[in-house]
């Protein structure tokens, strides 16, 4: 039964979620009342970290962006990034040692980690943001503001991934999102918070290495979601529930197995809001916040 403590505001935030897939798959939970695809084009490089710090902060940080557009700069990746003659042995050495250089020897000529270096920079640097509009709130974790999604774990899993084995990678993200998910509904049991912004990695490292396979696997991920959704929606009516992801998913190619970050994102609302970039997800809820 709901209650006069009912969160005033959810957001679901889902990493890696495909705006194409959704309309594909007709998800109607993550559609909700209205839903659109945002745009990335403000981002230089369309990673994880900065650009769920900018939803919390409503704006994007230029000092950690630099710290990715380095990153990109060797990796190949990125948008408006001008890549390093080296990248492009990417293209002709295996997958797996092209991973190896760079966790290896690359990524020390940038300072370290990227991922354990800007994620908690929201925090560190003591940036306003979204939870202190709010009297009460909670979260998992969210990039920048407390989550590492590519620890030494990861990487290892990863690694392995690479070489074959799959199946310790896929188990490995399953029980996290198991976690996550009971989280998630032991803070909403509580009726205790005005705010909740909710996070999880599942969709982004799964389409990773499983792109390839839509049908099979990935159809079988999001109709979790979408169920996941629709348990919260069904919940908890009078609270406002926004659905975001930082960036989609697509396969590399037309015979590939692997995924990678496209260049759109996702949004949703159950109140028919829509936002056109990810950073205005910081205003959004600033309209609604307590007092």
């Amino acid at each position: 039964m709901v209650t006069s403590d009912s969160p005033k505001i959810i957001v679901l935030g889902i990493d890696g979620l495909e705006y194409n897939l959704v309309e594909e798959w007709r998800l109607k939970n993550i559609m909700q009342k209205a839903h659109c695809k945002l745009n990335l084009s403000d981002y230089k490089v369309v990673v994880t970290p900065p650009i769920w710090g900018s939803m919390l902060t409503g704006k994007i940080d230029d000092e950690i962006m630099e710290i990715w557009i380095k990153h990109a700069e060797i990796m190949g990746d990125g948008v408006h990034v001008k890549r390093k003659w080296w990248t492009n042995l990417g293209k002709i050495l295996p997958t797996k040692v092209n991973f190896w250089f760079y966790n290896h020897l690359f990524e020390k000529s940038i300072g370290g980690d990227p991922f354990s270096r800007t994620a908690n920079y929201v925090l560190e640097k003591n940036e306003p943001n979204v939870f202190q509009f709010f009297e009460k709130s909670w979260t998992n974790g969210i990039p920048g503001y407390g989550r590492n999604v590519s620890t030494h774990v990861e990487k290892k899993l990863t690694e392995q991934a690479i070489s074959g084995k799959s199946t310790p990678f896929r188990k490995h993200i399953l029980n996290f999102y198991k976690k996550d998910k009971i989280q998630l509904f032991s803070a909403l049991d509580k009726n205790e918070f005005d705010f909740i912004f909710w996070y999880t990695t599942f969709l982004d490292h799964i389409g990773h290495i499983d792109m390839g396979k839509r049908v099979t696997l990935m159809m079988k991920h999001y109709l979790e979601i979408n169920e996941l959704v629709g348990a919260v929606a069904e919940r908890y009516p009078d609270s406002l529930l926004y659905i975001i992801s930082d960036h989609g998913m697509e396969q590399m190619g037309p015979k590939s197995r692997w995924g990678l970050h496209s260049n759109h994102a996702f949004f949703s609302s159950n109140t028919g809001e829509t936002i056109e970039k990810p950073f205005q997800l910081y205003n959004l809820i600033s309209k609604h916040k307590s007092g």
